[in-house]
């Protein structure tokens, strides 16, 4: 399978403003939550783990099942 890396300044800049906004909107990037946020006992790091697993098996279970596109 190909990839594409966009050469668009534009889309280049909408990602990582989205990038940015995501990690601001949930208090930390995944990796933060994950590593730090469970050995921590943290709830809102467990949560937010949890969630963005499902978020992203649900979009891949989408993508492939639904879409055809995987």
């Amino acid at each position: 399978m190909e990839t594409h890396i966009t050469g668009s300044l534009g889309v280049i800049l909408a990602g990582g403003f989205l990038v940015g906004l995501g990690t601001r909107m949930a208090n930390g990037c995944t990796s933060g939550h994950g590593v730090c946020g469970i050995s921590r006992l943290s709830l809102r790091g467990i949560v937010a783990t949890v969630f963005y697993i499902l978020a992203g098996g649900l979009v891949m279970a989408g993508a492939r099942h639904l879409l055809g596109w995987i």
